[in-house]
C-alpha cells in the first residue's frame, strides 16, 4: 500500500487496467445495436420491449453486495483474532469491488457511454475526495486505517517546529564534559531492560494511581520512531526520524533536554509500519551500538555522540531489508556485537569486533526476525537464540556454529516477540494468525529440539512481547490481557482489552501500557484478571494526533519513561 495518496496515478493505473474492459463493452455495445437493426427489420417496434431492456439490471449488483456482507458476517464468527478479521475485511471489499466493475461493465444493461461516464465519476470524485482531504494514512495495531487530514498541521511539522526552538544546534557534546561512565545494576543499558527480560527490580511503591496519580516531570515532542529507551546514571538514550535525517539521541533524563544526537542521512516510511528507527540503542561503559531501520549499525561515544566506527548490516549480509524494516537491537556479548541482517550468503547472523566494527564471523541462510539476538544459559552453556522469519535457532555466540533450530512460521514470515527461557525450555509465540509453543534444546532430534506441548493458540503474541512469574506467562494475546501456565500451555484467565501496547513486570505487578497511551497496573496473579488502577500517560493529549503507543516503556529509579511515535513523557511513580 502506498503511503501517499496521488490522484492522476491511481486513475491513470485504473484506466489503464480498465481498457480491455472498455473494449469488450464497446464490442458488445456494437453488437447489441447491429442485433436492435435486425431486430426492428424483422418485427414490429415494442416500447414496452426496448423499455425493459435498456433498463439498469440492479440485482447482481444487490446479490454482490450481500455476499460481501456475509462474508464479512462469516469472518467475524469464524477468525480467531482481530488481525485476521481485518485482513478479511479488506479481501471482502476488494473482491467486492472487483465484481462490481465487472458488473457495471458487463451485466448492468448500461450504455457504453453510460458506463465511461459513471467509471470516470466515481474515479474523480473518489480521487478527488482523498487527494484533497487525505495528508497520510497509517495503521492501527490490528491494521484498521487512520487518516491524517490535510487542514491539520502534520506531526513531524510540530514537531520539526518545537525543535527548532528547543533542539540544540550541536550534533555532539562539548568534550570537555564529565566523561565519567559506568554501567551499574541501577541502569536500564538495553533493550528491556538489564537482563532484557522487561523486568522492575527496585522498590515497588503505592500503585493507587486512581487516587494519586503519577507525578509529570517532563513531556515534549520527539521525532518519529518505535525505539524504546536505555537509562545510564542521568543519560537516556533513544532513536528517532527527523525529516531526512535518522538520529540517535541523548537527553538528560531528569530534564528532557537534548544533549546530542548523531545523525545519518537515512529514512524509512510506509503507512503500515510507520516511519523512523525500531531498535534501541545497547549501551555499555565505552560506546552505545544502535541499529537504524535501514540497516546503519553505529557505535558511539555514549558520552559525546561521536562516531567510533559504522557499518551497514544489510551491505555486510547481502541482505535486503525487511518489510517493516530492521528492527532487532544490537546485542553485546564479551567482545561482540550481535545482529540478525538476515540473507541466503551464509551471513544472515553477524559478529563484529566491539572495538573496530570488523567482522569476526557470519553464518546463516534464513529471512530476518524483528527480535533482538539474545543469549540464554542452556544446560549451563551460553547460546545466542535468533527468532527469525522462519523459526528460532540456537548458535554458539563464539563461532556462529548452528547447534539447532525449530521451524516456527506465520503467513508472513514475522517473529518479534522475544523468547522466554523456562530452565532449559523456551517458549515461543507469534502472532497473525499464529501461536505459541515450548520446546526443549536440550532434547534434539535431526538438529530440532522436540516439544514439550504442542503448538496452540491460547497466546498469540504479535509484537507484544510477554512477561513470565512464577511458572506463568502475562502477555496480550492479540491485544487482550491473558494468563497461560508455561508448564502445560492451558490459558488461566482473559481479560483486559488493551490493544497492541506493551507490558513490564514490577514484583507481583504487571505494568500494561495500552495501545492508547493510557497505563494500567494489573495483578500478576493467575487467580484472575485484576486491574488495581490506571491513569493517562500518553492519552490525554491536546493536540489532535492519534496515540498509537507501540513502544516499550521503561522504569528506572522510580521514574516511568514512555513515548510513542510524537511524543515523550516522563513521571514519578513513587
Amino acid at each position: 500500500m502506498s503511503d501517499r495518496i496521488s490522484t492522476p496515478w491511481s486513475v491513470c493505473l485504473t484506466m489503464t487496467v480498465l481498457r480491455p474492459v472498455v473494449r469488450h463493452a464497446a464490442a458488445q455495445e456494437v453488437s447489441l445495436l447491429m442485433s436492435d437493426e435486425n431486430q426492428i427489420a424483422t418485427a414490429p417496434s415494442s416500447p414496452t420491449a426496448t423499455s425493459h431492456r435498456r433498463g439498469l439490471r440492479w440485482k447482481p449488483a444487490f446479490l454482490i453486495l450481500l455476499l460481501c456482507a456475509g462474508g464479512i458476517i462469516s469472518s467475524s464468527v469464524l477468525v480467531a483474532d482481530r488481525t485476521s478479521l481485518v485482513i478479511n475485511i479488506y479481501r471482502c471489499v476488494g473482491l467486492t469491488f472487483v465484481a462490481l466493475l465487472g458488473w457495471w461493465c458487463f451485466a448492468s444493461r448500461a450504455s457504453l457511454r453510460t458506463k465511461l461516464l459513471g467509471l470516470i465519476g466515481v474515479l474523480a470524485v473518489i480521487g478527488g475526495v482523498v487527494s484533497a482531504s487525505v495528508r497520510r494514512l497509517e495503521f492501527t495495531g490490528d491494521m484498521v486505517p487512520r487518516f491524517h487530514w490535510r487542514w491539520e498541521p502534520s506531526a513531524e511539522e510540530r514537531t520539526a517546529e518545537w525543535l527548532q526552538q528547543n533542539a540544540p544546534a550541536a550534533t555532539v557534546a562539548s568534550a570537555s564534559e564529565d566523561t565519567q561512565f559506568q554501567i551499574t545494576a541501577d541502569d536500564w543499558p538495553r533493550y528491556c531492560g538489564f537482563a532484557g527480560a522487561r523486568l522492575v527490580s527496585e522498590p515497588k511503591p503505592d500503585f493507587d494511581w486512581d487516587s494519586i496519580p503519577p507525578q509529570e516531570v517532563w513531556r515534549h515532542p520527539v521525532g518519529e520512531a518505535w525505539s524504546s529507551f536505555a537509562i545510564v546514571g542521568s543519560r537516556l538514550f533513544t532513536q528517532e526520524q527527523r525529516g531526512p535525517q535518522e538520529c540517535v539521541t541523548c537527553y538528560d533524563a531528569d530534564t528532557g533536554v537534548e544533549l546530542w544526537r548523531h545523525e545519518d542521512s537515512a529514512r524509512f516510511d510506509t503507512a503500515m509500519g510507520g516511519i523512523g528507527p525500531r531498535a534501541t540503542p545497547t549501551v555499555a561503559d565505552d560506546a552505545l551500538f544502535a541499529l537504524g531501520a535501514t540497516g546503519i549499525l553505529n557505535c558511539l561515544n555514549p558520552v559525546t555522540g561521536e562516531s567510533i566506527w559504522q557499518r551497514n548490516i544489510l551491505d555486510d549480509a547481502s541482505a535486503r531489508m525487511l518489510d517493516w524494516a530492521m528492527s532487532g537491537s544490537p546485542l553485546l556479548f564479551e567482545n561482540l556485537v550481535l545482529v540478525d541482517a538476515g540473507g541466503q550468503q551464509d551471513k544472515a547472523v553477524i559478529a563484529y569486533d566491539r572495538a573496530s566494527g570488523a567482522i569476526v564471523w557470519a553464518a546463516g541462510k534464513h529471512i530476518a526476525g524483528y527480535a533482538a539476538p539474545r543469549i540464554e544459559q542452556i544446560s549451563g552453556k551460553a547460546q545466542l537464540l535468533i527468532f527469525h522469519g522462519e523459526g528460532l535457532q540456537g548458535r554458539d555466540p563464539h563461532s556462529g556454529e548452528e547447534l539447532w533450530n525449530y521451524p516456527f512460521v506465520n503467513m508472513y514470515h514475522i517473529n518479534v516477540a522475544q523468547p522466554i527461557r523456562f530452565d532449559n525450555r523456551i517458549f515461543l509465540s507469534n502472532g497473525y494468525d499464529g501461536g505459541c509453543v515450548l520446546i526443549d534444546p536440550t532434547a534434539i532430534e535431526n538438529g530440532v529440539p522436540q516439544e514439550v506441548w504442542p503448538m496452540n493458540r491460547n497466546l498469540k503474541l504479535k509484537f507484544n512481547e510477554a512477561v513470565s512469574r512464577n511458572g506463568y506467562i502475562y502477555g496480550l494475546d492479540d491485544g487482550i490481557l491473558s494468563c497461560l501456565e508455561a508448564s502445560t500451555g492451558e490459558r488461566i484467565w482473559k481479560g483486559g482489552r488493551y490493544r497492541y501496547g506493551q507490558v513490564l513486570l514490577w514484583d507481583n505487578v504487571l505494568i500494561v501500557q495500552a495501545e492508547a497511551g493510557y497505563v494500567a497496573a494489573v495483578a500478576a496473579e493467575p487467580d484472575g484478571y485484576r486491574e488495581i488502577s490506571r491513569f493517562a500517560a500518553l492519552s490525554n493529549r491536546q493536540d489532535g494526533l492519534i496515540v498509537k503507543a507501540w513502544n516499550v516503556p521503561v522504569v528506572n529509579r522510580g521514574r516511568l519513561y514512555i513515548r510513542d511515535a510524537y511524543e515523550m513523557a516522563c513521571f514519578d511513580l513513587r
